[in-house]
């Protein structure tokens, strides 16, 4: 009885057993399954992506490239010495070459390649070379440092460490076409010691359409004492050179009207520019050139009147090469001004076309602030 009971034990563990290593089978089965099912469902959706030439994340192409130009243009502009290549009749002239760019003013280096890099030879930066900064267009440090023509750029430099806690976050350099409208864009930056101060140099690159470098009108003369030129004065309020070409001036006195525009020069950054009726007999003060722009009928000298004494408009206008010009703002003034003998008309800031924002001086300053 008792060997019979025991044979029906053993007989009933292997069945439980059995039943065991069959569920076991069966969930083993089902992993195996929705394994399976899992790596078939990934295989499905990077082959959709790669049809679908999509990316993700930092691998999409043009942001990639955006990173490349940010990377390398930053690198150009720090690691290396700089040079100046200067044309001669249409000629890159390879034998006066040199890396001491910053030596040159902005009416030189205009009529040349440049690469503006801010370091010397020794990789100490130089404040020598952030100053002539202002010497170069935006367009010109963007082909020296090997931009694409489709990317426009930022250029910053700033303190970041500093004794005297005044001058952190203090802007040295800051210009370039600014990210509006643009879709992406790409940021690279290095710190260096500038004296006894860390500056970072800040270089973002987007694709956005370039901006537009405004100039300015900032002083002009319509009744200068006797014997003396008509003159005006323009500002580059930006912190790289303007190319004067494409800018122009136009003028009107009753039913009388006169223009120029300018086909070369270039204005550097931050400096004032004079336009005269006589250029050897006028007073320059700080400004960088004196051009005479008498044969336009602009302006005149003496008794010979160009801008109306009393009444009369000043209009700055552009032309690009595909339009024939537009005026970017214009100045009137009329006999409640009271403009007397030697006095002169100065912007004050502001809107250049809102007539608020001028005054008449009693003191000229041509080519001064």
């Amino acid at each position: 009885m008792g060997g019979r009971r025991c044979q029906r034990y053993v007989e009933a563990r292997a069945t439980l057993n059995r039943r065991r290593l069959s569920e076991d089978d069966g969930a083993m089965t089902a992993v195996i399954e929705f394994l399976s099912s899992f790596v078939l469902f990934l295989m499905v959706v990077t082959a959709y992506l790669s049809l679908a030439q999509m990316s993700l994340g930092v691998n999409e192409p043009s942001i990639d490239r955006l990173d490349r130009s940010a990377a390398e243009g930053l690198e150009r502009l720090t690691d290396d010495g700089g040079l100046f290549v200067p044309w001669k009749d249409g000629v890159r002239d390879i034998a006066n070459a040199t890396v001491d760019w910053q030596l040159h003013n902005a009416s030189e280096l205009i009529e040349g390649d440049v690469l503006p890099a801010l370091v010397e030879v020794d990789g100490v930066l130089s404040a020598e070379k952030i100053s002539a900064l202002q010497n170069i267009t935006e367009a010109q440090l963007g082909r020296g440092i090997g931009l694409s023509s489709n990317y426009q750029f930022r250029l910053t430099i700033s303190v970041i460490d500093s004794a005297n806690v005044s001058r952190l976050n203090t802007i040295i350099f800051d210009d370039g076409t600014p990210r509006t409208a643009a879709k992406d864009s790409a940021t690279s930056s290095r710190s260096f010691t500038l004296g006894n101060e860390t500056v970072r140099i800040t270089l973002e690159v987007h694709d956005g359409a370039r901006h537009f470098p405004s100039i300015r009108i900032s002083e002009f003369t319509t009744r200068p004492m006797m014997g003396q030129p008509e003159w005006i004065e323009i500002h580059n309020p930006n912190g790289f050179a303007v190319n004067l070409s494409g800018w122009g001036l136009t003028r009107a006195t009753g039913s009388s009207s006169a223009s120029v525009l300018f086909e070369s020069g270039v204005l550097a950054g931050g400096k004032l520019g004079i336009f005269t009726g006589w250029a050897e007999l006028q007073s320059e003060g700080n400004s960088t050139f004196v051009t005479d722009i008498s044969e336009s009928g602009v302006l005149g000298v003496g008794q010979q009147d160009g801008l109306g004494d009393s009444a009369g408009s000043l209009s700055l206008t552009y032309a690009d090469i595909q339009s024939t010009g537009t005026k970017v703002y214009t100045i009137e003034w009329d006999p409640t001004w009271r403009i007397g003998s030697g006095d002169s008309i100065i912007f004050l800031g502001g809107t250049p076309g809102d007539m608020s924002n001028w005054n008449v001086v009693s003191s000229p300053s041509p080519g001064d602030f």
